[in-house]
């Protein structure tokens, strides 16, 4: 009876042994499927992984633009001054002077850059007793930039000179050379990052100081809208 329980024994344990190795042959066969599976799962997810929300490419070098609009004239009142209705056609050219920063002061909300412009405008006065106005101006704008906004609000100054066709017998400017300035306050919005559109109100200043002698120095003080479409390079 002994005997019989050894041989047996002696059988199974081959058997036994064989059944263990399969197991562990097919738990390391499932743990290296496993091993592949996540390693490509972590592939194709960094593959999909969208860029950090706030990151926006820098803006570029140079931007143009063309606009036009309307202003409005009417702080000189009673004969012989008249008010002005004047429609702007302008190209303006802007170089960037700096890259974005300021992230941290004042809590980011001043975060920008600024730039440098050049326009030229060709006014036409539709109502007042010149008929047309050129002008060319240059100035500052700082541009308020938000992580991940495509709207940039905006403020400007500039300072200029221009010509017009002037008739001071009927309470126009006294004389065609005339200096400006202007001041100006709006929003652009990124289109994409090469092409933007631009909207603002702007105030214009236009006058001889005084060059033109015993003429009244008649002033225009305009203050309207201006839409303008830009490209950046």
């Amino acid at each position: 009876m002994r005997n019989n329980e050894e041989t047996r024994g002696s059988v199974l344990c081959p058997k036994a042994a064989d059944r263990t190795m399969k197991t562990l042959l097919a738990c390391l066969t499932v743990a290296v499927v496993m091993s592949f599976a996540t390693v490509r799962a972590g592939t194709d997810m960094k593959e999909v992984t969208p860029p950090a929300v706030g990151q926006q490419p820098e803006p570029k070098d140079w931007t143009l633009e063309v606009g036009s609009g309307v202003a409005f004239s009417n702080v000189r009142v009673g004969p012989p001054n008249k008010g002005y209705t004047l429609v702007p056609a302008t190209l303006c050219a802007s170089l960037k002077l700096d890259d974005v920063g300021l992230d941290n002061f004042l809590g980011g909300w001043l975060r920008g850059y600024s730039e440098f412009f050049f326009r030229g405008d060709y006014d036409f006065i539709t109502h007042g007793p010149e008929n047309h106005y050129t002008g060319i101006f240059v100035g500052p704008r700082y541009n308020f930039v938000q992580p991940g906004w495509k709207i940039v609000p905006f403020w400007e100054g500039g300072v200029g000179v221009g010509w017009a066709d002037c008739n001071p017998e009927q309470g126009g400017l006294g004389e065609h050379f005339n200096f400006s300035f202007e001041v100006a306050a709006g929003a652009r919005y990124n289109i994409s990052d090469d092409v933007f559109m631009r909207l603002e109100i702007q105030y214009q200043h236009i006058s001889n100081a005084g060059l033109s002698g015993t003429v009244p120095n008649n002033q225009i003080d305009a203050l309207g809208p201006k839409l303008s479409v830009g490209f950046a390079f």
